[in-house]
């Protein structure tokens, strides 16, 4: 009896998962801080995969974390949007413009690559939007190549999301907020 209430009271003080280390998984505790009711393997998937990445690159995982919250709150997804399409209807010798309105994706993945990115480097959308670590080796591409072009601003980071001047500086502020 004695044994089997020495083995209840350890089981009842030991915790069911172990405790991660913030000073060795920093990025895992940030998306876990800035997330708290992510799944904590998913969490640890995609700290993972940004640690790699970010090693890979030399650029900072914290950075792309808050830029991955601010886009979609660390969230694997897609954004849609209505888009007005127009076309020209003809009917013999006489022609007249017409439109409807059509959904489609403009934006792709956690960190929300958008559709003119993905064809200026002719990404792969599907791979981009079902592959996790495809999307995070995709970011810090494009994190590296906006920086080099940005070199001359403060926090060329900001390229990231927009050349503009107004709309750059709104990002780093928005984007700050978690860091």
């Amino acid at each position: 009896m004695k044994h089997v209430l020495s083995l209840l009271l350890f089981f009842i003080h030991t915790p069911v998962a172990a405790e991660v280390n913030c000073n060795l998984h920093k990025i895992y505790c940030k998306i876990i801080d800035l997330r708290p009711n992510i799944n904590k393997k998913e969490a640890m998937l995609i700290s993972n995969q940004i640690y790699k990445q970010a090693k890979k690159y030399k650029s900072n995982p914290i950075l792309s974390i808050a830029i991955a919250m601010q886009e979609t709150g660390i969230r694997q997804k897609s954004k849609s949007h209505s888009f007005i399409k127009f076309y020209k209807k003809c009917h013999g010798n006489s022609c007249f413009e017409d439109w409807y309105v059509e959904k489609g994706i403009s934006d792709v993945c956690m960190f929300q690559i958008h559709t003119n990115t993905i064809l200026h480097y002719n990404i792969d959308p599907v791979k981009l939007k079902n592959n996790l670590s495809y999307c995070v080796e995709w970011h810090f591409k494009i994190m590296k190549i906006k920086k080099r072009e940005c070199k001359h601003l403060a926090k060329p980071w900001g390229c990231y999301h927009s050349k503009s001047k107004i709309l750059r500086n709104q990002y780093i502020k928005l984007v700050e907020r978690y860091l």
